[in-house]
């Protein structure tokens, strides 16, 4: 079986009509052909939207950081009145700390009723994570530090209270007290400008005020200085995606303030009537999952005319790096589909048109706008080409397909030029080069040589290739690449393949380590012989921890866990119909970030996860589209549809019901959407599909059923019990 968006061999396989235990004559289904809005779609899901409900957005709590501030809570959305930050010449600076809830992106303002003071100075910082903030810091003395140290150690921080000290600070202990300035920070260590004159025993309270707070790392300045000379709204222009502001009053004076907000923009605000898509099921977590990575997919939707674009695209993440990615494109695509539709379709399509005709013809495909527009590595060009391809199976865009075809010919052609005797690619270690061997994981280098993950992927271009040309009509050069796609895949099993273990080593050079995307996507694509895949996949927990899988085994390699890559280990389970460890790995991995009690919850998916259930780094991205893999999963084996022909002419229903109660949904198609429900009753299993005019369904339900249903010329419905 394969990966939806790629070839879906569960779609290839002969339907017959099946014997089931029930099934109802068909009946009328009211789908047009024109796509139908949320508004008639059942109600219930709507609560799960994470999206403001306003593209003014109001803060929903505020709270004060030092110095003088009255009545903070009224910059909130429920607050009344006015807010004052007061600085005299002896005064700390006044800051109050807004937390929006959730991930928001735009032109944050101020209002501001009244000044007074020499030009008052205000800045703005901007963090996802309240963590990542340089605030005050606070800890006590992890041992004893002797009179005429310059060096002390305090106690650690924890992931919900980090600790904040950083150079430049001014820091008092206690027990007797005295204050110095940090000159450096090295973990919990902390070293002096001047040694102390005093002794201080273990335990003595430890707390610093820096000199100017500042946000989190990005490609751009997370902290903006105004001045307040009069009334009015000041605005500090577009800022990428951020959960908290901290508004600091930095020179002595008065700052009476209205109200504050950000005028929501640099992404895709949509309404519930903009979704073409939902889904529901008995489960709260999954359907908190689906909503979340849909808004991540919606932060990353940049519209036209934003920052200079002249046409709208999807970004990676909403905080960084903020360019078209087409790893990330390949998730984001799909969930942009299963949600939006046609609402999100150009945004698609001009990312991909973007990547694809910016690149030489006959070279490798580029595949991100990050500084430049131009290659990253030999996998990343083969995710641009998977990405096109899964647009195209989406919505039937045949003019699209054929305006790339020569592109993705070409990358094919280069491919070929980088193959050893055996016919696998062999990479480079080069950066930026559309042979080299860099990937996902950019912090662990490349990875050269013969490498399975690339080769794996190498297959699944010839394979895309070859379903556009059959779908255009150029069969004969089908053949052609499919022939070559099975070529690969049994040199990939004869020379990566491990015969003692049954499962891949990382490249042939390196058989030492396992690699979490080598077998996942060997799985996925349909490259592991069927009776390897149980053994592939049980190894594949040996990675797993409580926060999600580690993507290598050993030391070589950075143990980050990726929700990239993991979502598509989770799918490989859910196609070899592995149920319950799909619903399990996705728990493990996604709980944990919609929890809304973590530190690190933003409504949002996160870029990759610390093994101890953190955000890493400040630089981390919280609002990353890679990471939105649950609402495509949801769609494409929860519900089960997923298209065959291209623009869901003809379509699967393959529901994985696992612990489930029941699911619902609706999936939206060119030819209208396509509703699907099931639940559990009695033992049986109850599947209702409803099939838009025009089109028709092909359903799988356990113990081997098959059924037909033909949407006709006014759509139909039925429903199946197993």
């Amino acid at each position: 079986m394969k990966f939806r968006g790629s070839l879906t061999s569960r779609a290839l396989l002969p339907v017959t009509v099946a014997t089931l235990l029930a099934a109802p004559a068909a009946t009328p289904a009211h789908a047009g052909a024109h796509q139908a809005h949320a508004a008639a779609i059942p109600g219930g899901w709507q609560h799960y939207l994470e999206q403001p409900r306003s593209s003014d957005v109001k803060p929903v709590s505020a709270a004060v950081l030092s110095g003088n501030v009255s009545n903070a809570r009224a910059l909130t959305s429920d607050g009344h009145g006015d807010t004052t930050l007061t600085v005299t010449s002896s005064n700390e600076p006044a800051t109050v700390l807004l937390d929006y809830g959730v991930e928001a992106e735009g032109s944050p303002y101020l209002d501001v009723a009244s000044s007074s003071g020499s030009a008052p100075g205000v800045s703005l910082a901007f963090t996802e994570a309240k963590g990542y903030l340089h605030t005050p810091g606070s800890s006590t003395l992890a041992v004893a530090s002797a009179a005429g140290a310059t060096a002390i150690s305090v106690q650690p921080g924890t992931s919900r209270s980090p600790l904040t000290f950083a150079a430049g600070d001014s820091v008092t202990m206690g027990s007797p007290t005295e204050t110095d300035t940090i000159v450096s920070v090295s973990g919990t260590t902390l070293t002096l400008k001047t040694p102390l004159a005093d002794a201080h025993p273990a335990g003595a309270a430890v707390t610093s005020t820096p000199g100017a707070i500042t946000g989190d790392s990005a490609f751009q300045p997370r902290q903006v200085s105004l001045t307040a000379t009069a009334a009015g709204k000041l605005t500090s222009g577009l800022m990428g995606g951020f959960r908290f502001e901290a508004i600091t009053l930095t020179t002595p004076g008065t700052v009476v303030l209205r109200g504050a907000g950000v005028q929501f923009g640099d992404g895709y605000l949509a309404k519930a009537s903009d979704y073409q898509g939902f889904f529901l099921s008995s489960s709260n977590a999954f359907n908190t999952m689906f909503y979340d990575g849909a808004y991540t997919d919606q932060t990353d939707m940049q519209p036209a005319g934003t920052n200079g674009a002249l046409q709208p695209s999807v970004l990676d993440g909403a905080k960084r790096d903020r360019a078209i990615w087409s790893g990330d494109l390949k998730i984001e695509g799909q969930g942009i589909a299963d949600t939006l539709g046609t609402n999100g379709d150009n945004y698609v399509k001009q990312s991909l048109l973007t990547l694809i005709t910016s690149s030489t013809q006959g070279g490798g495909l580029n595949a991100d706008t990050l500084f430049r527009t131009g290659p990253y590595s030999n996998s990343y060009s083969s995710w641009t080409l998977d990405a096109a391809t899964t647009y195209y199976r989406n919505t039937g865009d045949t003019a699209f397909a054929r305006q790339i075809l020569p592109w993705l010919e070409g990358q094919l052609s280069y491919d070929a030029t980088l193959t050893d005797s055996n016919g696998l690619i062999v990479t480079g270690g080069a950066i930026s080069t559309t042979n080299g061997g860099y990937d996902w994981d950019f912090y662990d280098g490349a990875k050269t040589g013969v490498v399975t993950a690339f080769n794996d992927l190498y297959y699944q271009a010839l394979r895309d290739v070859g379903y556009i040309e059959t779908s255009v009509g150029n069969t004969a050069k089908a053949a052609a690449y499919n022939q070559t796609a099975a070529h690969v895949r049994d040199a990939i099993n004869a020379n990566l393949l491990n015969p003692a273990t049954g499962t891949y080593y990382l490249s042939e050079s390196d058989h030492s380590t396992f690699a979490q995307d080598a077998n996942a996507l060997s799985v996925l694509f349909g490259i592991a012989p069927a009776g390897k895949v149980p053994g592939i996949l049980s190894a594949l927990k040996s990675l797993w921890s409580a926060h999600g899988s580690e993507p290598f085994s050993g030391s070589t390699y950075s143990n980050l866990i990726s929700p990239y890559i993991t979502a598509y280990e989770v799918e490989a389970d859910y196609l070899a119909g592995d149920t319950a460890d799909a619903e399990r790995l996705m728990h493990l991995t996604w709980d944990q970030m919609i929890d809304t009690h973590n530190p690190f919850f933003t409504g949002t998916m996160w870029e990759n996860i610390g093994p101890d259930d953190t955000a890493t780094e400040s630089r981390t991205s919280l609002a990353h589209g890679w990471a939105s893999g649950p609402t495509p999963i949801m769609t494409g084996y929860v519900l089960g549809v997923q298209p065959r022909d291209p623009g869901y002419q003809t379509f699967t229903v393959a529901p994985h019901f696992g612990s489930l109660a029941w699911a619902r949904g609706a999936v939206p198609t060119p030819y209208g959407q396509i509703l699907v429900r099931w639940a559990k009753a009695g033992g049986r299993h109850v599947l209702t599909v409803q099939a838009p005019p025009g089109t028709t369904a092909f359903i799988e339900l356990p113990g081997g059923h098959h059924a037909e249903l033909s949407g006709g010329t006014h759509g139909a419905e039925r429903t199946f019990i197993s």
